[in-house]
């Protein structure tokens, strides 16, 4: 059977991409539809009626010309302007977020139409995050990711894998359904009927959606909630009620009362209307932030530089700071990359539906849904060799290798050598498994022989074990292969390999094998101890069982190693057929259904419930089985009559495997990678929990989570399966059952709402599903947590990266797109988070799987990266919310400054200058706040919760009453004596009193001149104070001596650009007017120059107080990060 060929099976699946590809709608976070929109778009229609009506009348009714009346017209107009930009710009944002995920699909399906049929072959052992199937293409097996089988492909299938899609057995026509899982005795051939990708692609339209608002936004959208239903009405009927009283009582022109009341009215609401250009410095400065964090990631993931800690830094601080990598970002990159998404669909990084930047630095929870290749090492690495030891056994504990030192002793036990006898055999085997490869000592190496076990212990190499007892490549000449046999047993999963070999010089055969401890005991009668072979009897059959089931609990895997002379007549080579490069398959029988027939065996460590077929009455009843025919040579094994009556090579493997000597065990563990220790250590100073879901019982992953460094004490573990059908009987320690931890996810959210909020603290949840650890982190998310989960970009991860804030795909295996036989026309890393081609079906099956993930992590990139994207973008987004702040101060505070005037019997200042103030001179003060230098001191504190936001609005409004009172009152100040100063009159009146005689609609021209050039300089006092008040708000917390404004760069620049512009602005308003500049008295110029010395002080009052408060906030927050009941809890 042929199957497919690689151009049929690109045409199934870029039929499914484009028939099946909906478009996936994710609704905009940028709602036109929204409480607050409505209110700022009614606000704004508002200001522009009342703007038209009161310039209309100014117009018809002023003599002489009165230029308010014009201002006012053209004020309206640009106002719908900036409404009509405002709606294209959202509109845009809107739809370019909506089609992010579409997007992807896009791009993917034309990396697959370009595919050139690259093919890795990593000879993967069975990794439970890598879920790949061998899959008949081109005429040969190949290794295909699940999303890559296709309609028609002929697809092998081996005992426990389960049916990626319906599919029919090719030999007998019996229907496999989908997720079906396999129990045969071998191999099976089936036909794919569907398309796995079609389901795929229609669960990602059904279950995926929209990234929740983040934290930004949520407190963006408290405070404007505050404005918008408080404030703006507060000003609006005061203002429109003290008009109205004032224009009753004081003026006595009635035919100016349009412009008195409405015209007032329509000032002290008109800087709320000016917001409306908002929502595009909104999308301008989180396009920045995601353009800066993306552009950061990437150059990190290039950097091959380790990340190490700084020379001042102890490593013995726990406080410590998180070592960061000194990679430069430059401003071009940013800029550049911020034009592109500006304007393009951002299908690389999805940053505008996972709100990249304001997630990533608001992360509270990163969580593991993985182990092997995301957390861990890909490849299981020894770490215990255990011997037989007279009666008992020994332990060897391997060594650490020492890159310096290849040479050194592999084994850290002192005095190991004196187990140098039984040593020699088994590293014999692990040589000629491994080929004594030349690779470097740490690196994750792959057995030289080209078998595939069906566990991941049979591929890892143990070429350390033996080069460590002294094997080379030169002793290997000594030896030829003649046959390598897989060993495999009925309906079992398990198996084990023997490797038949011929000595060069004394023509010997010699059987070894190694592979399932149960399989290699049941097949051994004897065992060596280095001095003596010894009958293998029940108790020490029992012993090593039991060392292998306690070796499971503790999350290691085993393998075991047996060894047998093979003792045949000469001139029998035809027996085995050793030129064949395919591994003979041979069939042990295991009859081990009857458990009744299972012994109970004691020994000092307690009783072991043998099984039947490792008993030794069991195994010497095999023996008496064979065939018994008389040997007269005396000499060997099988004499010719026997040969004869074996008649086939499988026959005589089969025979050759049993009889054998048993040599020890190897034991196996998951090593955690590089930096992964230490960067979960570090995120508990940055406040982010760190979770890992193992699908793993309660034991092994306590026990993998004691590696990680993870608490394992009680209450650090819950299990969330039910108590039916699961894994272990559950909470089995005393400390456990005190605990009253949950047990299933059902009932997570009553014990929550019930007892205490344990499960939201521990880091490790045990029997997890795929639907269960989804559940668990909605409920994170319910509980205002923002979780970023990570994940291997080939196990079957989408739902879960779906439902998650932020998702991180990672690469578990090295190298998965490269491939040897495909050239590339550009640059590529291997990595498929480098655009450009995806060239093997490693990389291409990957892509699909992440279709939700904004980040992909390559498999040597270190964790660290992620954690300095995250500083960056916690840093990122405080400098946006004081940005934010700087901006709704200003239009508060120039609302309040119009309301007050109008009380003082005085104009409000005109719309056109509030335009100036609040769409050119704030913005460029706000924008310089997002280039702060960024402080490594921000990965030291504990970050916002998604819910309760700004909860304390009341001490807050304080704040921001006591730093803007005296900015209003210095403008009002210099608005009063320059106008003063300023009016033609010849005795000296006050301003007020003077404006309340006047007629309005008849100001001559030198009165219209004095009244626009005292509003000048409150323009250019209101924005000069507004420099002064930014130069306070680079930093929430800090003072002006411990953090100075000039080490800002660009608000140094920005400050000096933006008064000049506003002088510029100014001139240019005075250039054509009679403004008398010299009557302005010196104490008007003394007031506005001199306002610093009283904005300061008290904004840094304002600050000390708030860092009282926060500091408290930290330290409450801290303490019930880290308190756990009946864990080390400080209280």
């Amino acid at each position: 059977m042929e199957g497919l060929s690689t151009v049929d099976a690109k045409r199934e699946l870029l039929q499914v991409l484009e028939s099946e590809r909906a478009r996936i709608p994710v609704a905009g976070h940028l709602d036109i539809r929204s409480h607050l929109s409505r209110a700022l778009l009614g606000t704004t229609l508002c200001v522009v009626v009342l703007q038209i009506i009161n310039g209309a009348y100014l117009v018809s009714r002023g003599t002489p010309i009165q230029t308010r009346g014009i201002a006012c017209l053209v004020e309206a107009t640009l106002l719908v302007v900036s409404l009509l930009i405002t709606w294209r710009v959202v509109a845009r944002e809107t739809r370019l977020e909506a089609r992010e995920l579409d997007g992807r699909l896009r791009e993917v399906a034309r990396e697959l139409r370009g595919w050139r049929g690259g093919y890795a072959d990593l000879r993967l052992g069975p990794q439970p995050t890598v879920t790949t199937y061998t899959v008949r293409r081109d005429g040969a097996w190949r290794d295909m990711p699940t999303l890559l089988v296709a309609n028609g492909d002929v697809v092998r299938l081996v005992a426990g894998d389960v049916a990626p899609c319906a599919m029919t057995e090719c030999a007998t026509g019996a229907e496999l359904l989908q997720g079906q899982q396999l129990k045969i005795d071998s191999p099976v051939l089936c036909w794919a009927r569907e398309t796995p990708l079609q389901a795929h692609v229609a669960q990602i339209a059904q279950h995926h959606r929209r990234t929740g608002r983040s934290v930004l936004q949520n407190q963006m959208r408290a405070v404007a909630r505050v404005i918008s239903t408080r404030v703006l009405p507060f000003i609006a009927c005061a203002s429109l009620a003290s008009n109205i009283v004032i224009f009753g009582v004081v003026y006595k022109y009635r035919h100016m009362g349009v412009e008195a009341i409405l015209g007032q009215t329509t000032s002290s609401i008109f800087p709320f209307a000016c917001a409306l250009l908002w929502p595009i410095l909104w999308v301008a400065a989180r396009t920045y932030a995601s353009a800066n964090s993306v552009v950061l990631f990437d150059a990190l993931q290039r950097s091959k530089t380790e990340y190490e800690d700084m020379a001042d830094i102890d490593e013995f601080d726990v406080d410590a700071l998180p070592p960061t990598k000194d990679v430069r970002v430059g401003i071009r990159d940013v800029v550049a990359h911020m034009r592109w998404m500006w304007t393009m669909c951002d299908h690389r990084n999805l940053s505008r539906s996972s709100n990249l930047a304001e997630t990533l630095g608001a992360i509270t929870v990163i969580c593991s849904i993985d182990k092997e290749g995301t957390i861990a090492e890909p490849v299981c690495t020894p770490e215990q060799i255990v011997v037989p030891d007279e009666q008992d056994y020994a332990v060897l504990d391997l060594a650490e290798p020492d890159l310096a030192e290849p040479q050194s002793g592999f084994i850290a036990d002192i005095g190991w050598q004196r187990f140098l006898p039984v040593l020699r055999p088994l590293a014999l085997a692990c040589a000629h498994d491994s080929g004594v490869c030349a690779m470097a000592p740490n690196s994750a190496h792959r057995r030289a022989r080209a078998l595939r076990g069906p566990t991941a212990t049979q591929t890892a190499c143990l070429c350390r074990v033996a080069r460590g007892v002294g094997f080379t490549s030169s002793d290997l000449a000594n030896y030829h292969v003649e046959r390598v046999a897989m060993v495999t047993a009925p309906k079992r999963s398990a198996s084990f390999v023997a490797t038949v070999v011929r000595t060069t010089d004394a023509q010997s055969l010699h059987v070894l094998s190694d592979g399932n401890v149960e399989l290699i005991l049941g097949a051994c009668l004897d065992y060596f101890d280095g001095t003596r072979v010894c009958a293998l009897d029940d108790r020490t059959v029992a012993m090593y069982y039991a060392l292998y089931l306690n070796a499971l609990q503790q999350d290691l895997q085993c393998l075991a190693y047996a060894y047998r002379p093979l003792r045949l007549p000469p001139n029998v080579e035809w027996l085995f057929d050793s030129s064949s490069k395919v591994p003979a398959r041979v069939e042990l029988r295991v009859d081990d259904e009857d458990e009744s027939q299972d012994q109970v065996v004691d020994d000092e460590f307690g009783s072991v419930d043998l099984p039947a077929h490792l008993t030794q009455a069991a195994r010497l009843a095999q023996l008496r089985a064979k065939p018994q025919v008389t040997d007269t040579s005396g000499d060997v094994d099988y004499s010719p009559d026997m040969l004869t009556h074996l008649a086939t090579e499988e026959n005589l493997l089969r025979d050759a495997v049993t009889e054998q000597i048993f040599l020890g065990l190897i034991t196996f563990t998951y090593e955690p990678k590089t930096d992964v220790c230490d960067f979960i250590e570090d995120l508990d100073i940055a406040g982010i929990r760190f979770v890992y879901f193992s699908a793993s019982g309660g034991r092994q992953s306590k026990s993998f989570a004691d590696r990680l460094g993870l608490e394992t004490d009680w209450n650090t573990c819950i299990l969330l399966s039910s108590a039916d059908g699961a894994q272990d009987i559950g909470y089995v320690e005393d400390h456990d059952i005190k605990a009253r931890l949950p047990r299933g996810i059902h009932n997570i959210r009553e014990h929550l709402r019930d007892v205490d909020d344990i499960p939201l603290q521990v880091s490790l949840f045990a029997e997890c599903t795929p639907s269960a650890t989804r559940e668990m982190i909605e409920i994170f998310q319910e509980n205002g947590e923002v979780v970023c989960c990570m994940g291997s970009a080939l196990a079957a991860n989408t739902l879960t990266f779906a439902v998650c804030d932020l998702a991180v795909g990672v690469e578990p295996i090295p190298h998965f797109n490269r491939a040897k036989d495909v050239l590339l026309d550009h640059e590529n890393d291997g990595s498929m988070s480098t655009p450009g081609a995806l060239v093997t079906q490693y990389a291409l099956g990957a892509a699909l799987t992440c279709i939700p993930c904004p980040l992909f992590l390559q498999h040597d990139t270190s964790l660290y990266t992620l954690m300095q994207v995250v500083s960056e973008a916690r840093w990122m987004v405080g400098c946006m919310q004081q940005a934010g702040l700087l901006l709704l101060l200003a239009c508060v505070s120039l609302a309040l400054v119009n309301l007050i005037a109008a009380w003082c019997l005085l104009p409000a200042l005109p719309g056109f200058m509030a335009m100036w103030v609040l769409w050119i001179a704030v913005p460029v003060l706000s924008a310089t706040l997002l280039f702060v230098p960024h402080d490594e001191s921000i990965m030291s504190t504990m970050p916002l919760k998604n819910h309760a936001h700004v909860s304390d609005m009341s001490r807050f409004s304080v704040y921001a009453v006591i730093r803007m009172a005296p900015v209003v009152a210095l403008t009002l100040v210099v608005y009063t004596s320059a106008l003063q100063s300023m009016l033609p009159l010849s005795p000296p009146l006050h301003s007020s009193s003077t404006f309340s005689r006047l007629d309005w609609l008849h100001l001559t021209q030198d009165q219209q001149w004095a009244l626009l050039g005292a509003q000048t300089y409150a323009m250019v006092a209101f924005v000069f104070h507004a420099i002064c008040v930014s130069s306070t708000m680079m930093q929430r917390t800090r003072t002006l001596v411990e953090f100075v404004p000039v080490r800002n760069k660009v608000w140094v620049c920005g400050s000096f650009a933006c008064l000049a512009l506003t002088f510029a602005f100014a001139a240019l308003l005075l250039a054509f007017g009679r403004v008398r500049v010299d009557r302005v008295p010196w104490y008007t110029y003394a007031v506005a120059f001199a306002g610093p010395l009283v904005l300061l002080p008290l904004q840094e009052f304002c600050k000390m107080h708030d860092k009282k408060r926060w500091t408290r906030f930290q330290k409450l927050a801290k303490l019930e990060f880290k308190t756990k009941l009946g864990l080390h809890s400080p209280l």
